[in-house]
C-alpha cells in the first residue's frame, strides 16, 4: 500500500501529458491541413503568376518581332525615299543642265539673227541704192556710188524710164547671183546645227576670212565644228584665235570655256581648273561664269599638297 500511494502522484503528470498529447494531436493535424491549404494555394498563385508570366513573354516577343519589322520597313522605306530624292535630284540637275544649254542656243540665236538682220538690210538697202543709180559694181553693201552720182540720180531717173529699169534689173540679178557674208553665215549655221561640220567649217571659214563683224562668231563655230569632231587640237587653235584677235567680241567668255572644257578632255586638270576660276572672276554672271562653276562642281576636291 506503501508503494502504492507513493507511485501515484508520479502517474499523474504522465496522464496529464497523455492527455495533453491527446487533444493536441488533432490540433497538429488541423495547423498541418491549413498548412497544406496555404502551400496549395501558393502554388496554384505561383502556376498562375507563370502562365500569366509566359502570356506577357510571348506577348512581349511578339510585340518585339512587330516593332522589329515594323523598323526594318521603315528604314526600307527611308533607303527607297533616299534614293528616289537622289534620283529625283539627279533628274533636275540634267533637266536644269539642258534648259541652261538650251537657253545659251537660244541666246546666241537671238543674238546672231539680231546681227544678221541687220547685215542683211544692209545688203538690200545697198542693193535697192544700187538699183535706182544704175551704176556700181554689184559687190554688195561695201560698194559705195562714186562721188557726185547721187546728184546725176535725178537726171538718170529722168531719162528713159525702160532703160533704166532693164539696167535696175541686170545690176539687181548680178547682186544676187553671188551670195552675201550673212547668207553664208545663215547656211553654214544651219549645216552646223544640222550636224553637216564640215559644210558648215567650210562656210565658216569663209565668213572669218572676210573679216566683217562676223568675222569672231565665224571663228568660234569653226571651233565648235572641230569640237564636235572631237578634233581637240583643232578645236583650241580655233578658240585661241577667237580670244588673241577677237579680245571684245561676245563669245570671248564662251571661247575661254570651251578651251577649258578641252583641257579637261585632254587630262590637263589642273590647267582647265585655273581658267574656270578665271572665268568666274572676269566674266563673272555671264553664262560662261555659269557653266564654269558648274564645272568645279563637278571636278574633285584641290589635293591640299598642290
Amino acid at each position: 500500500m506503501k508503494s502504492f500511494r507513493a507511485a501515484s502522484p508520479a502517474a499523474a503528470p504522465i496522464a496529464a501529458l497523455l492527455l495533453v498529447s491527446l487533444f493536441a494531436t488533432p490540433l497538429l493535424g488541423e495547423t498541418r491541413t491549413a498548412a497544406q491549404r496555404d502551400q496549395n494555394r501558393i502554388v496554384s498563385e505561383i502556376r498562375q503568376i507563370q502562365v500569366q508570366l509566359a502570356t506577357l513573354v510571348e506577348a512581349q516577343t511578339a510585340l518585339s518581332q512587330a516593332v522589329e519589322a515594323l523598323l526594318t520597313e521603315r528604314e526600307e522605306q527611308l533607303t527607297a525615299d533616299r534614293q528616289s530624292r537622289a534620283e529625283t535630284m539627279n533628274t533636275l540637275e540634267r533637266m536644269e543642265r539642258s534648259v541652261s544649254t538650251l537657253s545659251e542656243a537660244f541666246r546666241d540665236t537671238n543674238e546672231r539673227l539680231s546681227a544678221l538682220m541687220v547685215e542683211v538690210e544692209s545688203v538690200r538697202e545697198a542693193q535697192r541704192r544700187a538699183a535706182l543709180l544704175g551704176g556700181g559694181s554689184g559687190e554688195g553693201e561695201d560698194t559705195a556710188p562714186p562721188d557726185g552720182e547721187e546728184a546725176q540720180a535725178p537726171e538718170a531717173a529722168a531719162g528713159d524710164e525702160s532703160s533704166q529699169e532693164e539696167g535696175s534689173g541686170e545690176e539687181e540679178a548680178t547682186v544676187l547671183d553671188e551670195p552675201s557674208v550673212s547668207e553664208i553665215y545663215l547656211q553654214a549655221d544651219a549645216d552646223y546645227l544640222q550636224g553637216r561640220y564640215d559644210l558648215a567649217l567650210a562656210g565658216f571659214e569663209r565668213v572669218a576670212e572676210s573679216g566683217g563683224e562676223l568675222a569672231d562668231n565665224a571663228r568660234y563655230f569653226m571651233g565648235e565644228c572641230r569640237l564636235a569632231q572631237d578634233r581637240l587640237d583643232d578645236a583650241l587653235e580655233q578658240f585661241d584665235i577667237v580670244i588673241r584677235d577677237f579680245p571684245d567680241s561676245s563669245k570671248i567668255g564662251e571661247a575661254w570655256y570651251k578651251k577649258g572644257l578641252i583641257f579637261g578632255r585632254m587630262g590637263h586638270e589642273s590647267d582647265a581648273r585655273e581658267i574656270f576660276e578665271d572665268i568666274l572672276d572676269v566674266f563673272a554672271g555671264t553664262t560662261a561664269a555659269r557653266l564654269a562653276q558648274r564645272e568645279l562642281d563637278a571636278m574633285p576636291p584641290r589635293d591640299p599638297g598642290r
